[in-house]
């Protein structure tokens, strides 16, 4: 299971990057920017 999680945050990660260097990304629906939240704030969680 720590290979999944590891493959997961790696992921996620990739994700958030990718997201917080998208031009126009203040267009994005809600629901996409609420993601993205729930994502950073998951992220923050496995970094601790």
């Amino acid at each position: 299971m720590d290979d999944y999680i590891r493959i997961t945050t790696w992921f996620v990660r990739q994700v958030l990057d990718a997201y917080e260097n998208w031009n126009g990304k203040d267009n994005v629906p809600p629901k996409i920017q609420e993601l993205m939240m729930v994502l950073q704030i998951e992220a923050s969680h496995h970094y601790k």
